[in-house]
């Protein structure tokens, strides 16, 4: 399990998170809703350690102290950050290898482009010639490699459109019967039909009172 105790971000004067508890199941799906700057992307950062934050993350059952982007990779829980952060004058190829570097859980990018087969033949292509979509697949992808047991994945069907959107997220529900537990945000471009373990509204840095 992956569990969020009272976890606060101050950006100066201001509060972005205000004391938020969460706990995400392996092989579970849970949605954090919000409009934008409610907190998600905050929250998403203070878990791996990208932003300085109050509170604590636990792993299993053991309490991580000092995190950080990179040893969290290696605990097994990764980011896709809102824009992907690809390396646009990269080939498709050496962004997945960079998953490679990343991480101590190796897959094979053969087993990751199982996923995306249309990512196949732009292997060589650079990535800043690929469309929203293929970005998109490439990113995720590239976060399949290192082969996690928790993935966070920020507004990862946005600006998609219908094809690619429903690729991306069968590729998540995928990851998810497999075990791995996913932390996905997103105002309201999470597909209606889909099925849902947990679903948060964070307004203000908090999470909204379930009615």
């Amino acid at each position: 399990m992956l569990k969020l105790e009272r976890i606060s971000v101050q950006y100066g004067a201001i509060s972005a998170l205000n004391g938020i508890t969460l706990s995400i199941e392996p092989g579970t799906i849970n949605v954090i809703q919000g409009h934008h700057g409610a907190g998600k992307s905050s929250l998403l950062k203070a878990i791996i350690g990208a932003v300085p934050s109050q509170g604590k993350v636990w792993l299993s059952k053991d309490y991580v102290r000092r995190r950080s982007p990179a040893q969290m990779v290696r605990a097994g829980v990764v980011l896709i950050p809102e824009g992907r952060q690809l390396f646009g004058r990269l080939s498709t190829r050496e962004n997945l290898e960079f998953g490679l570097h990343i991480s101590s859980h190796q897959g094979s990018i053969k087993t990751a482009l199982k996923y995306f087969p249309e990512l196949s033949p732009l292997l060589d292509q650079p990535a800043y010639v690929l469309s929203g979509g293929q970005a998109q697949m490439l990113a995720i992808a590239r976060a399949i490699l290192t082969k996690p047991h928790y993935l966070l994945a920020d507004e990862p069907l946005l600006g998609l459109s219908d094809g690619p959107r429903e690729q991306v997220w069968q590729a998540l529900m995928d990851l998810c019967s497999m075990g791995v537990g996913l932390l996905v945000t997103g105002e309201h471009n999470v597909p209606n039909d889909a099925v849902i373990d947990q679903i948060k509204t964070i307004n203000n840095g908090k999470f909204q009172l379930e009615k």
